[in-house]
């Protein structure tokens, strides 16, 4: 949550020790002596709301939509902003490299595994990953408990006929299986000093980051939290963080525009031993660094809102010395005057100080029993008619540009469990390309404008076009009428599954049959033959 509650802060609040402040007195000489962990150049000023509330005139970037595709273009023109040809070839290419790595090193492949989908219908085609690729995108929107569900023909209401139409069930899992995106002899080995976390799927996160600052250029708001890809993979990124909904996971810092949740830039946490933290410095505050950093956003007066973790007057400080402002909670252990470290305030009243630009805020509402504490370089001390601190209202406003592309996201991705951490962060951030193009979308063409459902759902129409056309011609006739499906006895005694009744892991059981679909190859009773659909390549 980005709103400000209670629960914003760490510790408790002690009980109030300071005596008020006389308010005939301007400058308060304890304040600026008492905190000896702060050093600083002028004392700490009590101010009293309101102030003049001047506009920073500072920023003046070319906003928006950057290199944009002709107006009105159609949804997929835009996705491939994001994921150029030349990186869908990377893929194809090292998916087809490592399927054949992997059959090379098997002394012999079981007669009834998946493989042989591989060896059926050839390798990998650039018009095979796109097609994946949409039936990736649609598991987002039809969500079903497994994967093999999406090929249930044995109840007429769980069919789904396009996942048939686009892959066969093996086909589609192989592809799955081999999906890669980096030669793995190029990843070094985990006693390497060069060896990273992110190395199977880094080339991906670095697209993703070059494009999404290349196609667009935020407004002066931006804000800067942490995402979480919930998974229990094993991976040494894999963070626990108990107040998620999903306690195990790997950590995402973003940074995004506040207003339309575009996100610019994230950077996967990939853990102390192989992220640390420079010696002397904050987490949070290092983080807010190299965010803004990577992005050249310093010297061009952004205005950055964060939540306590990333908040501090040291780091503010350090942000106005290159350019950019700062609003956010702070934690009341971090180094701040005593007086808005255990205020002694009324209900519904509240406290601000200034030091130069920096403006510290205390304020109490009512029926809450902690206080929160605010810092601002950019906002000035001034109440609403309620007496609520305007400040208060310009960091809920700004800082849920995070948290809103965390709920685009997380509508209609596809977050299927699996054990390679590496595929749930690219599934993820697949999305997150989709939602990035959306936002530009919206911004490039004329009312009425798609829905993002309808956009996905366009972008999968696209996407799947071009095989969906190839399969049509190659198998005219996929799903004949049941009348005219012919049978033929297995020789040598021989019995297989029947395709229509036999359930290994269901109520029914295992149901044998030595009569097969002619045209599949599939086991099939007589009596299940209304059942039955050929799903063969």
């Amino acid at each position: 949550m980005s709103d400000i509650s209670e629960d914003s802060e760490v510790s408790d609040i002690e009980s109030d020790t300071d005596s008020d402040v006389d308010l005939a007195q301007e400058i308060t000489e304890s304040e600026s002596s008492e905190d000896e962990n702060m050093p600083n150049q002028r004392p700490w000023f009590r101010i009293y709301p309101p102030e003049i509330d001047e506009m920073q005139q500072n920023f003046a970037e070319n906003v928006g939509l950057q290199d944009a595709p002709p107006r009105n273009s159609r949804p997929i023109t835009y996705f491939f902003l994001f994921m150029t040809m030349d990186f869908l070839r990377q893929i194809v290419r090292e998916t087809n490299r490592y399927a054949a790595d992997y059959i090379a090193s098997k002394d012999r492949i079981q007669r009834f595994s998946r493989l042989h989908d591989w060896f059926k219908v050839g390798v990998l085609t650039l018009r095979d990953l796109k097609a994946f690729l949409a039936v990736i995108l649609n598991m987002g929107i039809n969500k079903k408990p497994v994967i093999t569900e999406y090929w249930n023909t044995k109840f007429a209401s769980q069919s789904t006929k396009w996942f048939r139409d686009m892959f066969s069930r093996n086909r589609f899992q192989v592809i799955l299986k081999f999906f890669h995106i980096t030669n793995n002899a190029m990843i070094p080995n985990r006693d390497d000093p060069q060896y990273s976390p992110t190395g199977k799927f880094q080339c991906f996160v670095d697209l993703f980051n070059e494009k999404s600052k290349q196609y667009y250029t935020p407004n002066q708001s931006l804000s800067i939290d942490e995402n979480f890809i919930g998974t229990r993979g094993r991976s040494i990124m894999i963070q626990y963080i108990p107040s998620k909904a999903a306690k195990f996971g790997v950590k995402l810092w973003v940074l995004a525009e506040s207003i339309t949740g575009y996100i610019v830039h994230l950077n996967v946490y990939k853990g102390k031993r192989y992220d640390p933290t420079p010696a002397g410095m904050l987490q949070g505050s290092y983080v807010v660094n190299s965010l803004l950093d990577s992005c050249s956003f310093f010297n061009k007066y952004y205005h950055v809102v964060t939540d306590s973790f990333f908040t501090s007057i040291d780091l503010a400080k350090e942000l106005l010395r290159k350019g950019t402002f700062m609003t956010g909670t702070l934690r009341k252990n971090r180094a701040m005057p005593s007086s808005i470290k255990n205020p002694t305030i009324n209900e519904n009243e509240a406290k601000f100080l200034r030091q130069g630009q920096l403006l510290l805020c205390v304020y109490k509402e009512a029926r809450r029993r902690k206080p929160v504490r605010l810092l601002s370089t950019s906002c000035k001390a001034v109440l609403n008619n309620n007496g609520k601190p305007k400040l208060i209202e310009h960091y809920n406003t700004k800082m849920g540009g995070v948290d809103l592309a965390d709920q685009l996201v997380s509508a209609y991705v596809n977050d299927r469990k699996t054990m390679k951490v590496w595929k749930k962060v690219v599934f993820n951030l697949l999305q997150r390309m989709v939602t990035n193009a959306y936002i530009l979308y919206k911004q490039n063409s004329d009312a009425p404008r798609l829905s993002r459902l309808s956009f996905l759902q366009s972008l999968i129409e696209d996407l799947a076009q071009e095989h969906l056309l190839s399969r049509q011609q190659r198998l005219p006739n996929r799903e004949p009428n049941n009348a005219r499906i012919r049978l033929r006895k297995i020789p040598n005694v021989k019995e297989k599954d029947c395709s229509g009744c036999s359930d290994r892991n269901g109520w029914d059981g295992r149901k044998r049959t030595r009569t097969v679909c002619v045209r599949c190859g599939n086991g099939l009773h007589k009596k299940c033959k209304h059942n039955h659909v050929c799903v063969d390549e």
